[in-house]
């Protein structure tokens, strides 16, 4: 795999496009609670994305590059201190005009990893996929979407039955803790232990007052004292072999249509911050 962003533009234009790939992360810098960093969803991004170039390169005669990560993202609870939101027009635009810059260096395989969850920024990265394909044929794909929808490899079925078990575990709860104790438990301050548990269902999930409501004064929604190391590792074992099953399958033109399509893109309400009435970024000035 090699960083695109460290080639000459001769290296680039020399590259055989139809055997590459390009992935590129988009997440934003945002607070996750008291025990993780405000570069979670980035380090989880960079992190599955190099495991699964990893994979690709060495099932498949495909060369892998990479950019740095772009730390722009959409989220639906901007005011939470220490976070650095945009609007989902401009996280669209971002997006589009990234992914245009990738096709007009002639490569045709484009992938975007969206390593955060929310589906305003699911549904803008969408938007900005369904509108370059549109434009140019089948050349980019945003897959994470649906990978966080649960679809993807099957997971051992200890985990699976550990996440029946405490489901709604929305945000820098046992989930993401597990992720980042699994990279590098330096990542992970030691008060998640003694966290107590911040309750919300998927229903709830909707309302912006809600979650700040069960966000309280930590800034997670979740339970981070479940969180373990070997979970950890399970977690990202199976989010790395989905991206690389996607991205490969997308390669292939064959089977990816399972991951192509955010299932949430399809419920018109949360398109609602595209207007720039609904659409603004709240962001509250904290207190010195």
């Amino acid at each position: 795999m090699k960083d695109l962003s460290l080639m000459t533009w001769k290296e680039i234009k020399e590259v055989d496009k139809a055997k590459s790939i390009v992935l590129a992360v988009m997440a934003p810098i945002e607070e996750h609670g008291w025990h993780l960093p405000l570069a979670t969803d980035l380090l989880e991004g960079n992190f599955w994305s190099k495991g699964a170039m990893e994979i690709i390169e060495k099932e498949s005669d495909i060369q892998c590059y990479y950019l740095p990560t772009f730390p722009i993202a959409a989220a639906s609870v901007n005011e939470f201190y220490g976070s650095i939101h945009f609007t989902m027009s401009t996280t669209c635009d971002v997006a589009f005009g990234l992914m245009e810059s990738l096709y007009c260096m002639g490569f045709t395989n484009i992938i975007l990893i969206a390593s955060h969850a929310d589906p305003q920024h699911q549904i803008a990265v969408e938007k900005a996929v369904r509108k370059i394909n549109k434009k140019h044929g089948l050349c980019a794909f945003a897959p994470m979407g649906q990978i966080f929808m649960g679809v993807g490899l099957k997971k051992p079925l200890e985990l699976e039955v550990f996440e029946k078990e405490h489901s709604n575990d929305f945000h820098a709860g046992w989930v993401e803790t597990s992720s980042l104790l699994a990279m590098d438990n330096n990542y992970v301050r030691e008060v998640y232990s003694g966290m107590p548990d911040s309750e919300i269902t998927d229903r709830d999930m909707i309302s912006r007052k809600k979650q700040l409501a069960a966000m309280g004064k930590y800034g997670f929604l979740g339970a981070p004292r479940y969180a373990s190391h070997e979970f950890g590792v399970q977690l990202n074992e199976n989010c790395i072999a989905s991206i690389a099953d996607a991205v490969i399958k997308f390669y292939k033109r064959d089977g990816y249509q399972k991951y192509e399509h955010y299932f949430l893109y399809k419920i018109l309400p949360l398109h609602i911050g595209f207007f720039s009435t609904f659409g603004r970024v709240r962001r509250k000035k904290g207190v010195k």
